[in-house]
């Protein structure tokens, strides 16, 4: 019986150093497993940040690509204008750049006559060079004025094109971000996505060894029981055995007092009590 209860003692250490283990992983799995959830909803934020931003990118290279196919109707339009003027065309580049130099040479000559110390008959020859640069200016600019129409859609021509260039890079890089924002997004997905599977295989691993847990807890319960029983069987078992060596020693005192008492032998104090009150005990000790 005795070594039964030192068993169960035994067994009930074991459970309960087991119980602390599987508690000790399952705190371990279940703080992962927090972080991995915390982990999961950040890159779950970013993700939807960068979506946003695509969104927003996604809907400025639709808008970018429609201006741009406005402007390119409006540059193809001038452009069919400026058709068969080819000839006034290069008479007007002809005339830019003769205006060009003109102007270039009447400011070097009025430079020289303002600054520069001469003699009255060198000072004459530039005035009258400065007449005649300005005589040729005028007329220049007046063919250039006679070709105003030409002019004006030339120039309409050339910043509509600046436009549709401008156009065409920004929606060339706003593609490019876009596509760096679909990659970083679609990036990002696949990492929450992988948290989320790491996170939820440590609630799995919680889950066991928080049920192994429960489940070694009921057996050291039931353990616990056993032993109350065992040590409650020990103790009346014990009790019984005493009461049977207090009953034998009762009777053995009776027994030695009535044959000293026959043999007319004088009885000490213990073994008249034991003839007096031996009946008594005996049914005390029977009960």
């Amino acid at each position: 019986m005795l070594s039964d209860v030192g068993e169960i003692q035994e067994k009930t250490a074991k459970l309960q150093q087991l119980i602390k283990q599987e508690r000790e992983v399952a705190d371990t799995e279940a703080k992962k497993r927090d972080e991995l959830n915390a982990a999961f909803k950040q890159a779950i934020k970013e993700y939807r940040e960068l979506r946003a931003k695509r969104d927003e990118a996604l809907k400025k290279a639709k808008e970018l690509r429609d201006k741009k196919e406005v402007v390119y109707q409006e540059l193809a339009k001038l452009h069919e204008q400026l058709k068969g003027r080819e000839a006034e065309l290069g008479t007007l580049r002809n005339l830019e750049r003769q205006v060009q130099k003109l102007k270039e040479a009447l400011e070097k000559v009025e430079w020289q006559y303002q600054t520069r110390s001469m003699p009255s008959s060198m000072a004459k020859s530039l005035e009258k060079e400065m007449e005649e640069l300005e005589q040729k200016l005028q007329a220049a600019q007046k063919k250039l004025e006679a070709y105003k129409q030409t002019l004006e859609l030339k120039n309409q021509y050339e910043q509509k094109l600046a436009e549709f260039r401008a156009l065409k890079e920004e929606f060339r890089k706003t593609v490019s971000e876009l596509d760096e924002l679909r990659a970083k997004a679609a990036a990002k997905l696949a990492e929450a996505k992988k948290i989320k599977e790491e996170a939820d295989k440590r609630h799995q691993s919680y889950i066991e060894h928080a049920n192994q847990v429960i489940k070694l807890q009921a057996e050291l319960n039931a353990l616990r029981m056993q032993l109350q029983e065992v040590r409650k069987e020990v103790k009346q078992k014990t009790q019984f055995e005493l009461k049977n060596k207090n009953t034998k020693m009762i009777a053995e005192k009776i027994a030695k007092a009535r044959e000293k008492l026959s043999r007319g032998e004088k009885l000490e104090f213990e073994e008249w009590q034991a003839l007096l009150l031996g009946d008594e005990l005996l049914q005390k000790q029977g009960a």
